[in-house]
């Protein structure tokens, strides 16, 4: 490649090269053929001979750092980022390579105070390290679980990104649609206008404008000086909340926004119970927590015990492979089973709540080893219905086992996650009406009658119900409700979160007046109130747009039947895509597939090909094991629609997905058929993600403050649907 004189060099001082460094110029070009042909460890050796002749000048340091970041060991890609970054302590492009550097190796506060120093020393131009460098800070702060300071990293990404790179702007997309992160962190930062009335407008604004540059830190500096002399203005505390966000602060930042939500619930209660919401959401409180215990009886004769858990309806022989559950030290059990309260009834048809089965907890038997004796092993939580689930085991085995109970710790999960959670054995067949009708009627009755008298630290130790009667609580009170009710959107609850103010005396969260109605900075958490059918044709396909992104199932639901309807839209939508997000955010399953088939036909109707959506369809049919409408479905994909690359990627990724196919494209085995087989495992309800909580089974750690938590054991199982525009 050919240099121009006239252009700046690659190392980030503002100086043209002509005036610069004009005898490098036949050394840059070699340099950049190099990296161009990926020489890299030939082009780090011609580097360091040109610092032999220039020790210090900036474009081989630059070179040397770039290239050790990419070769070299942990050690040596300090030593040259440090070297370069000493020997010039004002150039932006030594201290973003600083960044990428202490992102790298987790080191988050280092790695933003790096980047903000590059930013500020930023005159004329951004330079490329600094780019790359809010992508690395970026993944570092998502991977420990700074969702918000992520988020206004990629952000900011990708405002710069030039139109081939289109990474910052699908880690946004990954972090909106994931199901995992709880709907408060997926809110874009904002920065509030500087009120009318205050004195010092010129010193907000240029604090407003550093901020809007990126310049977060210098900004946090100037509104914290602000602050100072007005120490509740809201205005300045939710500035300053939004910026500790994007700087990675999370712990003061809940505390900042905490002051905020205090100060503006006179002024605004529902902007202000938001803002305690996502403050208690990242705040390090610590909630109730028990013990998941693992309940070991000596077994006195192993037959007999075999008979008796064999004909007891309580027991439920669990038909899995028991090698999986040996280990190295101890080989695995005889039997596995899951306890319930009762017998499960024979027919689902007519299952009422007050015969449903519960799942008590888990039992394995396991035969004598060479260091202990034969024992059964019972794990649950140690909740209310812990004693109760330990007389019934006794009350099986009878004599066949020591009623001796040793009790092994196993790990710990909050106690308001035990009761958020729950866990049947429902017969098998079970029409899927009666199992929606049971898990709302469960859910109706845990919210309104034991949630609401559970005491909680966030509540001083107060019950739902007991906080409603002291007006000093009244706002955590109802960020305690607003966190439920966007837990229960993602989750598609079927439950009308009014009864709930209601009941405990909150204002009411009703539609959305249109009187200066602004879609596109309406708080996520409202979406779903907007008067659809109030709506203008522009603002129905922003807030359907906003809704969408951010995988907001309820105000999908609500904007995309009012897209359907709209006659002065219908030759600008895509009815068939506004059929698959309805299928999303289906809570019925059945539903579900009928919006697919709706899918399928208004793509027909349109000239377009079905396939992507009989894809969808046939997931589901996995999911739900109807083999002989999943085989039909190949037969139709195969036959017509193979043919199609985007439908032929989509169906190999399912395929793979149900394991009827192996990555290299073999068949796994061929088309499973036959009918569903019988359920193993409980029917899992409830769903509570709290702050903290455990990520997998309660012996595993949990994520840090903020972090996307995993499905963990005895959450609602998530739908496996799959659909055109997830991969």
């Amino acid at each position: 490649m050919t240099i121009d004189a006239y252009a700046y060099p690659p190392c980030g001082t503002n100086k043209k090269i002509k005036f610069y460094c004009p005898d490098m110029v036949a050394d840059i070009e070699k340099i950049e053929r190099m990296l161009q042909g990926e020489q890299r460890v030939a082009c780090l050796d011609f580097v360091r001979k040109m610092l032999e002749k220039h020790p210090d000048h900036s474009v081989p340091l630059f070179y040397n750092a770039i290239l050790n970041l990419q070769l070299s060991d942990e050690h040596k890609a300090e030593e040259a980022v440090n070297l370069f970054r000493e020997k010039h302590p004002d150039n932006p492009a030594a201290h973003a390579l600083k960044a990428t550097l202490e992102a790298s190796l987790g080191k988050g506060d280092e790695a933003i105070d790096e980047l903000q120093t590059a930013l500020e020393q930023t005159e004329e131009r951004l330079h490329p390290s600094l780019y790359d460098a809010f992508g690395a800070v970026g993944q570092m702060l998502l991977m420990t679980g700074k969702v918000l300071g992520a988020r206004s990293h990629f952000t900011l990404q990708s405002n710069l990104a030039p139109d081939d790179d289109n990474m910052p702007m699908q880690m946004l997309m990954r972090l909106n649609n994931s199901p995992e992160i709880p709907i408060f962190l997926k809110q874009d930062l904002s920065l509030a206008e500087c009120p009318a009335d205050f004195p010092r407008k010129e010193e907000f604004n240029t604090a407003l404008q550093d901020s809007a540059q990126g310049l977060w830190r210098k900004g946090l500096k100037q509104f914290e000086e602000l602050r100072s002399g007005a120490p509740r203005n809201p205005a300045i505390l939710e500035n300053i909340a939004a910026l500790q966000f994007s700087l990675g602060q999370d712990d003061i930042a809940a505390k900042t926004l905490h002051t905020y939500a205090v100060a503006e619930q006179r002024n605004d209660f529902e902007a202000a119970t938001e803002a305690e919401a996502l403050a208690k959401a990242l705040s390090d409180q610590d909630e109730e927590q028990i013990d998941v215990v693992n309940a070991s009886m000596p077994i006195h004769e192993m037959e007999p015990l075999l008979e008796k858990l064999r004909v007891d309806q309580r027991c439920e022989h669990l038909p899995i492979d028991l090698s999986q559950l040996g280990t190295e030290g101890s080989p695995p059990p005889r039997a596995a089973y899951l306890l319930l309260d009762k017998p499960r009834t024979e027919s689902g048809a007519e299952l009422t709540a007050e015969n449903v089965s519960s799942v008590l907890g888990e039992l394995l038997v396991f035969g004598k080893e060479t260091d202990r004796s034969a024992r059964i092993e019972f794990t649950s939580a140690k909740g209310p219905l812990f004693d109760e689930a330990i007389s019934t085991l006794k009350e099986i085995c009878g004599d066949a086992i020591d009623p001796t109970v040793s009790e092994d710790v196993q790990g710990r999960i909050f106690a308001l996650q035990d009761l958020m959670n729950w866990q049947w054995r429902l017969p098998d067949d079970t029409p899927n009406e009666v199992r929606n009708r049971l898990m709302t009627e469960k859910r109706r009755e845990v919210i309104l009658e034991k949630w609401v008298n559970f005491p909680l630290l966030t509540l001083s130790g107060k019950t739902p119900l007991e906080a409603s009667k002291d007006t000093e609580l009244r706002l955590p009170l109802a960020a305690e409700v607003l966190t439920l009710e966007m837990v229960g959107q993602q989750e598609k609850w079927k439950f009308d979160f009014a009864e709930l103010r209601e009941k405990l005396s909150l204002p009411t969260a009703g539609t959305l007046s249109t009187e200066n109605l602004d879609v596109l900075n309406v708080p996520i958490t409202r979406l779903h109130r907007l008067p659809a059918a109030e709506l203008s044709d522009e603002d129905l396909i922003q807030g359907y747009g906003r809704s969408v992104i951010r995988g907001l199932n309820k105000a999908v639901e609500n904007l995309a039947n009012e897209l359907l309807v709209r006659q002065s839209l219908m030759d600008q939508i895509d009815r068939s895509q506004l059929y698959g997000e309805l299928a999303r955010t289906a809570s019925d399953g059945d539903q579900a597939l009928a919006y697919l088939k709706k899918a399928q036909e208004e793509a027909v109707q349109q000239g377009r090909s079905p396939g992507m959506w009989m894809v969808a369809e046939l997931s589901m049919r996995f999911e739900r094991r109807e083999m002989q409408e999943a085989q039909l479905l190949m037969q139709t994909l195969m036959s017509k629609y193979a043919q199609e690359p985007q439908t032929a990627q989509a169906l190999f990724g399912v395929l793979q997905r149900f394991g009827l196919i192996t990555p290299d494209g073999q068949m796994a085995g061929g088309m499973p058929g036959g009918p569903p087989p019988a359920q193993s495992g409980p029917e899992p309800g409830g769903g509570l993600w709290t702050p903290g909580a455990p990520a997998g089974p309660p012996s595993q750690a949990a994520p840090p403050q903020g972090a996307p938590p995993a499905a963990g054991e005895g959450e609602e199982k998530k739908s496996g649907l799959w659909l055109p525009g997830m991969d």
